[in-house]
């Protein structure tokens, strides 16, 4: 007896759907330092920028860190697939950063790479937009309710990277609880921010409340 298969658990409003198809898409293959995996960066066409942001946030942001804020998921990065699938999207309609796609909810796209290629395949999505625009609330002289310049480029660098390795994290550990994975990627972002905070501004960074819901 044939199974339905699962539904996919977020998929995008029906805007970003006839965007999707009217506009295409367009991709290119990454890959991190270390034991990161391979990336496949599939992205609305106009939204190079967002996807290259990605790019370099995964390929040179994380490398560039000392190797104490990356210990963290060092042993993470070591239970993923060899190739990941990161869906790029403008917005969630349910408002989150991300989502991780358990096993039988990935795309077209991905269960024909996995076919293809004999191997697990997973999938991520990601709300470039939604990122940009989360404001967390700082402790510090950093006002990011007025980002601009440097600090919002800084910004942008440590969201993608923590919210990217959270969604990772999920796919890697997929009966993990949300709050120790959360509590992660919070203080992940905020051991970032403060990086680059004194490599590029010689100032100090702290936050204090969470970012909103992930899946």
């Amino acid at each position: 007896m044939l199974r339905r298969r699962p539904r996919l658990a977020h998929p995008p409003g029906i805007w970003e759907r006839l965007r999707d198809r009217f506009q295409g898409r367009d991709q290119f293959l990454t890959s991190g330092p270390g034991d990161l995996p391979l990336l496949l960066i599939n992205y609305p066409r106009g939204m190079s920028d967002a996807a290259r942001e990605i790019e370099l946030a995964y390929t040179h942001t994380f490398e560039a860190l000392r190797p104490e804020t990356r210990e963290p998921y060092a042993e993470i990065v070591r239970a993923l697939p060899a190739l990941v699938v990161v869906l790029v999207r403008r917005k969630n309609p349910c408002g989150c950063l991300g989502h991780h796609h358990p096993q039988g909810t990935e795309s077209r796209l991905s269960r024909r790479l996995a076919s293809e290629l004999g191997h697990p395949v997973g999938e991520i999505d990601i709300a470039y937009e939604e990122i940009r625009e989360w404001r967390p609330q700082p402790i510090s002289s950093m006002a990011l309710g007025e980002l601009g310049g440097p600090v919002e480029a800084m910004h942008t660098r440590a969201a993608t990277l923590a919210v990217l390795l959270h969604e990772l994290e999920h796919l890697a550990r997929p009966d993990g609880r949300e709050s120790e994975i959360r509590r992660r990627s919070n203080a992940f972002y905020t051991a970032v921010m403060e990086e680059l905070a004194a490599g590029e501004m010689g100032a100090d960074y702290g936050m204090t409340s969470p970012p909103p819901p992930r899946a």
